[in-house]
């Protein structure tokens, strides 16, 4: 009987859950096969790995800001960048030189790629909020009152 019990827990599929989503993954995967988020320290720690696992940060920010912090950190990074493209961009017009091509190049995509995230975590940040509060004015709102014993 014993053996038996031994037998079907060496058959059992385990799976690992992802942190972020809660996606059943392999044991032995280094990332979640749903959101991509990192799910052992191998991910951060191998150097195309790393890329991975900062990216799966990037993408969680844009896409479920859950604090005003997170939103003002994506402004900080990404507005930076952003203000750098538009700056670059504008300088090679006014400067009208034809050397500067790789640098208008570069530009452009800079700070389209960054005005889309920023756009992107605002609006998701902005959505996620008004859900919420929604969410909570619902359920405030469907609880029956409270009796009053006497």
């Amino acid at each position: 009987m014993s053996g038996d019990i031994q037998q079907q827990s060496g058959d059992s599929d385990e799976k690992q859950l992802c942190t972020g989503c809660l996606a059943p993954n392999e044991p032995s995967a280094n990332f979640c096969v749903k959101c991509g988020a990192p799910l052992s320290s191998y991910a951060f720690t191998g150097p195309f790995e790393s890329i991975f696992a900062e990216g799966s940060s990037y993408r969680q920010a844009a896409e479920r800001p859950r604090s005003l912090v997170v939103v003002l950190g994506v402004w900080l990074i990404f507005g930076m960048m952003a203000l750098g493209g538009i700056i670059a961009t504008i300088a090679v017009i006014v400067a009208g030189g034809t050397s500067d091509y790789f640098v208008f190049i570069l530009s452009i995509p800079l700070a389209v790629l960054s005005l889309v995230m920023l756009w992107k975590t605002t609006r998701n940040y902005l959505t996620w909020k008004r859900t919420d509060q929604r969410r909570n004015r619902t359920e405030h709102s469907t609880k029956p009152p409270p009796r009053i014993s006497g």
